[in-house]
């Protein structure tokens, strides 16, 4: 079913095909951006390059390559310096994940704090309830 949207860069009210949030003329150009990009990282020499490079290389808009990334249009897997920002550090993210090794490990130790944390608590409130029913 074709649902009318706002295109998410012109604003003009167009009618939603699939996946897509653009409309015909966005998506033209955004493809044509994409073709850009892709073209300059397919050449051997620039199959390493990282998000800066490929910006000052194409001129094109860094939220559009995250995009890309987001949306499968450009592998991380073929481009190893091109991926995801973590969300709480900004290091490069592999393949897949949503924060970093370092961010994650850091999430995880307080998940840990909080969970030890209402263990104790826990202990105790079952102490108390296990003294008056007894």
């Amino acid at each position: 079913m074709n649902n009318p949207i706002n295109c998410a860069r012109c604003f003009s009210l167009t009618v939603q095909n699939g996946k897509s949030k653009l409309c015909q003329k966005c998506q033209k150009i955004d493809n044509a951006w994409l073709e850009i990009v892709l073209d300059y990282l397919r050449k051997r020499e620039n199959r390493t390059a990282t998000i800066v490079q490929v910006l000052n290389a194409t001129l094109v808009n860094e939220e559009w390559i995250y995009e890309w990334v987001r949306d499968g249009k450009i592998m991380q897997r073929h481009f190893p310096n091109i991926g995801l920002p973590c969300p709480k550090c900004g290091e490069n993210l592999t393949d897949g994940v949503s924060l970093c090794q370092s961010c994650s490990g850091h999430f995880v130790k307080s998940l840990e704090e909080v969970r030890e944390i209402e263990g104790l608590q826990g202990d105790k409130h079952t102490a108390t309830y296990l003294k008056r029913h007894e």
